[in-house]
């Protein structure tokens, strides 16, 4: 297991929202040089943990999400 693995399960323990949108952004973004729906399966989860905790990254994580095409 990866220490970011480690630390998120560790937020995900802990119920801390803002650690899971920064460590599921960096997640993503780390993926997405490889694989662009993997990178888009974390991105997704650090918008959704973002909008519950309504946290001003919800607007940037959208927009991101919305230039690779992943909005119906």
């Amino acid at each position: 297991m990866t220490p970011l693995d480690q630390a998120l399960l560790a937020a995900h323990n802990a119920k801390d929202n803002s650690a899971l949108v920064r460590l599921y952004r960096q997640a993503g973004k780390a993926a997405l040089a490889e694989d662009e729906t993997r990178g888009c399966f974390y991105l997704t989860h650090a918008y959704i943990y973002a909008l519950e905790a309504g946290l001003a990254e919800a607007q940037e994580l959208h927009s991101t999400l919305k230039s690779f095409g992943r909005e119906s």
